[in-house]
């Protein structure tokens, strides 16, 4: 049974998958023969759900594909309930989130509930982003560190034990589903480690009005979360 499973969401990533899965796996060292990847493709125009069957032969791939566009959030969701590893990863499907440092992320999850790599710790650094892009998620983490009390609560690119999120209803449909992990979650020990986030190769950000709608709603859904607990 794997002991690691990474859940990387797709949507028109086509032509990043097959070098994505190259370099997890080129750095994985040790824990490869343990570790399986879950492709969630939310039925891709360019067909990456089809590439991405395509890799079986050469990684321990399962694919999800799903109807049509239905949310980060809950594609992640989809991979969890998927997966079967004690521990859970999740990963972008666009190159931005450098698989270089996945040796210091396990070796950190063996004292850690969460591990998290991060843009806005000390080294951590965000390749060529445009001013406007730099100021919006400067804006969202300031508006989501009182909650989570960690430098980089919005991140995309973290790695948890199950035991974290096992009996938590998660229901994030947007991209902000470690805000909602770190806020609901069993996450006493939470590590960060800075990593630079590249620019994508062949894509571009899926981020639009609607998921920043959502993005306030989960503020102020969390918010009230909060006010209620013990």
């Amino acid at each position: 049974m794997p002991k690691l499973s990474i859940i990387i969401p797709t949507y028109n990533e086509a032509e990043n998958v097959e070098p994505l899965l190259a370099e997890i796996f080129k750095f994985l060292g040790p824990v490869v023969a343990e570790t399986e990847v879950i492709i969630v493709d939310d039925n891709s125009p360019d067909g990456t759900g089809e590439v991405a069957e395509k890799l079986k032969n050469s990684y321990p791939v399962r694919v999800i594909h799903r109807s049509g566009k239905l949310g980060l959030g809950s594609a992640v969701r989809a991979g969890f309930a998927a997966a079967k590893g004690e521990l859970l990863g999740v990963m972008d499907g666009d190159l931005s989130h450098d698989p270089l440092i996945l040796p210091d992320i396990l070796k950190a999850l063996e004292q850690n509930d969460i591990v998290i790599a991060s843009r806005f710790v000390e080294k951590g650094a965000v390749e060529r982003w445009a001013w406007w892009r730099k100021a919006t998620s400067k804006i969202g983490v300031w508006l989501t560190r009182r909650l989570t009390r960690v430098g980089d609560p919005l991140s995309g690119y973290f790695f948890l034990h199950r035991r974290v999120i096992d009996g938590i209803p998660l229901a994030t449909n947007g991209y902000k589903i470690l805000f909602e992990i770190l806020v609901k979650g069993r996450c006493a020990t939470v590590k960060e480690l800075p990593y630079r986030f590249r620019m994508r190769r062949y894509s571009h950000s899926k981020l639009d009005l609607k998921e920043y709608w959502l993005f306030l709603k989960q503020i102020l859904e969390y918010r009230r979360y909060r006010s209620k607990l013990p």
